[in-house]
């Protein structure tokens, strides 16, 4: 009898097992673990779903680090690596000269954290970066803590300091920050990106032509692709003729993006602070975004955008609710290129400072047949230039196509020069003049209005370009990491009179003389007090028409006119409104008025009958005829002067100096879809097994019962 209760036990069991089996899955709980790279060189390597790393003590004889337990690391699997070089003991964080190696497979993602790392690397030792970032897949880099990787060598085998060169693979570095040093994941903001808790650091330099995060100094290292930063507080100074952030020395950066809560410092020389490098030969293109915070400064090359003298094209978009402020030292435009074509695309409201010894946002001196392309469609531009002639947005020579207005937010642009001179204009396209021996400036349409009242300026609500001359600018001091690099830009000598590492400040009260204003209805409405006739308000007229002088009435020969002027301070645009001369007009004649009845004449006088002489008969005498008054003749019609002088001044009061386009109504939405019911992912197979297992278990268990209850 116990053994029949033992088999209907064990049978129970199993059934039990083969359904939990069938309906769920244990997970078991990935290895993770620290790593000390004072230890030794770190090679990691995503494949096949998974992640490995193998510790060197010496590469060469194929020995590897042991862990505490006295087990060698070599190929050990891992989903999640910590790299450190703080001593658990002291609590020091010691410098390693050992190198890290990180290979993802396509289809396949590294996670690695760095927490508290100092790593120096001698790259002609190494003949590589400090770290190494390899393959078509993804690599997520986690920042915890302070971490600093630099590199130097002796102008040979130049590498990057966080090394992602294309001839290594394409795939993707990503430098996060979405863990507090402890582990625990961060809070999300309403965007989705880690926000609030602690905050990891980077300290990146590179070394002679080499970039600090990207590419490598060496012919078939140089450029580099897919690089994305999210979070955390980096820096990164680059070598002497690369980039901070992008290509090494000629090559070119191609999808570079900042995005997320990062907050970003970059440091150029000849090379771009963030884009391609010296001489750069391709295209580049970089996007910041979301609430990323960016400080770029360079000193020959452009901030953002290309290195010195370099050929490619280049893309720059600063979009969502990112904050930037990049300067140049000398001609590269701030933001956009040296000499290549350029698109600087603004939106939002994105917040961005440009401060160039020449063009702040634009290309600096283009080539023949070269393009700028600059689109601000939202945000807060200030553009200052610091050159008398050259303007603050767009080029020096080359083709220009400017457009602002307010498609994708509220667009203000604030242009500054230093200049004093009323011809300088702050946008436009530069040209030397001979005769003055300087530069000058032709006006862009894209930030005027045009003769016939168009505008890019896009007026149905919200751009204003204000023009500053005479503006003061305070200087102060970039506080550029010290690097192995002595002739990167922390460098604090003075050449030809300018500080090398200076940073120039915009004071909030004194901004210069403000000499212009393109405004449009926004303006208006923050600026009621400037409004002459407040009813413009109301209107779709975007300006505060004021007669200007007396209207000249047109006649019958000439057309007459009316001259008006904005009156909203600073704008100057001004309108000429023809009045048509008069038509005359065939008239009805005049009916002759009735002749007035003549008056009756009075009747004479009978003449008294004369005496008679004495004896003398004399003749007699006929009377003269009655004088009567002379009859009319038929009176001529009343000839009535005309009074043909009329004060009819016309004078338009809502005339429009912007002709718009109706905007048709939009077409109704179509209707949405009918909702599909979800999927439920059964496998059936597992179902009818799940049955039959069931069956066959009952069936069993029936049976054994039944012969049970027989032997008893």
């Amino acid at each position: 009898m116990r053994k029949n209760v033992k088999k209907q036990l064990a049978l129970r069991v199993l059934s039990t097992a083969a359904l939990v089996a069938m309906v769920s899955s244990i997970a078991t709980a990935a290895f993770a673990a620290e790593y000390d790279v004072t230890k030794g060189s770190v090679d990691i390597l995503a494949e096949g779903g998974k992640q490995y790393i193998t510790q060197w003590e010496d590469k060469d004889k194929d020995t590897c680090v042991k862990d505490g337990k006295g087990k060698e690391i070599r190929d050990r699997e891992d989903s999640d690596i910590t790299l450190t070089t703080k001593d658990e003991t002291t609590g020091k964080t010691e410098t390693a000269h050992n190198t890290v190696t990180i290979d993802a497979k396509e289809g396949n993602t590294a996670n690695v954290t760095l927490k508290n790392v100092d790593i120096e690397v001698d790259t002609v030792k190494a003949k590589s970066g400090a770290i190494e970032i390899k393959g078509d897949g993804n690599t997520n880099l986690e920042l915890n803590g302070d971490n600093t990787v630099l590199v130097k060598n002796n102008w040979s085998e130049e590498h990057a300091a966080i090394e992602k060169a294309d001839k290594y693979g394409k795939g993707t570095l990503t430098i996060t920050d979405d863990k507090n040093d402890d582990g625990t994941a961060k809070d999300k903001d309403e965007n989705g990106n880690a926000a609030g808790g602690d905050t990891g650091k980077l300290v990146a330099g590179g070394y002679h032509d080499a970039a600090a995060i990207g590419g490598g100094g060496t012919d078939d290292t140089v450029c580099t692709s897919n690089i994305t930063i999210t979070g955390g507080k980096i820096t990164a100074s680059s070598g002497t003729y690369g980039a901070g952030i992008g290509a090494g020395y000629t090559g070119d950066a191609s999808n570079i993006r900042i995005e997320g809560n990062a907050d970003v410092t970059a440091y150029g020389n000849s090379g771009a602070a963030i884009g391609s490098g010296y001489h750069a030969r391709g295209n580049s293109d970089i996007t910041i975004t979301d609430h990323a915070t960016v400080t770029a400064a360079s000193l020959d090359g452009c901030a953002i955008g290309s290195g010195q003298d370099a050929s490619g094209k280049v893309t720059v978009t600063i979009s969502g609710n990112a904050s930037v402020n990049a300067q140049t030292r000398n001609p590269p435009a701030a933001i956009g290129s040296d000499r290549s074509s350029a698109t600087v695309n603004i939106e939002d409201h994105a917040d961005v400072t440009a401060v160039g010894r020449g063009v702040a946002i634009g290309t600096g001196f283009a080539n023949e047949g070269t393009s700028t392309v600059i689109n601000i469609t939202g945000g807060t531009v200030n553009a200052v230039t610091r050159d008398e002639s050259i303007p603050a947005i767009g080029t020096v020579d080359g083709n220009l196509d400017l457009t602002i207005d307010s498609s994708t937010g509220k667009t203000t642009v604030n242009t500054y020069t230093t200049s004093s001179d009323p011809l300088s204009l702050n946008i436009g396209t530069g040209h030397y003049d001979s005769s003055a021996h300087k530069y000058r400036t032709s006006p862009s349409e894209g930030a005027e209005y045009n003769e016939d009242g168009s505008s890019h300026l896009g007026e149905d609500n919200a751009a204003i370009i204000n023009f500053y001359r005479n503006t003061p600018l305070g200087t102060d001091t970039y506080k550029a990491p010290e690097t192995l690099d002595g002739s990167a830009f922390h460098a604090t000598y003075e050449a030809y009179g300018t500080l090398y590492n200076a940073k120039y400040t915009l004071s909030d009260k004194d901004k210069g003389d403000l000499y212009k204003v393109v405004h449009n209805r926004k303006y208006m409405e923050e600026h009621p007090e400037e409004i002459v006739d407040i009813t413009k308000l109301k209107d779709e007229d975007l300006h505060d028409w004021q007669l200007v002088g007396k209207v000249v009435e047109p006649t019958l020969e000439k057309d007459g006119y009316a001259d008006y002027i904005c009156s909203i301070d600073k704008c100057g645009q001004t309108k000429h409104v023809v009045l048509p001369k008069l038509t005359p007009e065939p008239s009805e004649p005049d009916t002759p008025s009735t002749p007035e009845t003549p008056d009756t004449p009075d009747t004479p006088n009978k003449p008294d009958t004369p005496k008679q002489p004495d004896g003398t008969t004399p003749a007699p005498v006929t009377p003269d005829a009655p004088v009567q008054d002379a009859v009319p003749d038929t009176a001529p019609a009343d000839t009535l002067a005309a009074d043909t002088t009329a004060d009819a001044a016309v004078v338009p009061a809502d005339a429009q100096n912007v002709v718009q386009d109706a905007k048709p109504e939009a077409a109704p939405a179509a209707p949405a879809a009918a909702a599909v019911l979800p999927q439920t992912g059964a496998n059936w197979l597992a179902v009818v097994g799940t049955a039959l297992s069931g069956m066959f278990l009952l069936a069993a268990g029936f049976v054994l019962d039944r012969k049970n209850r027989r032997m008893n």
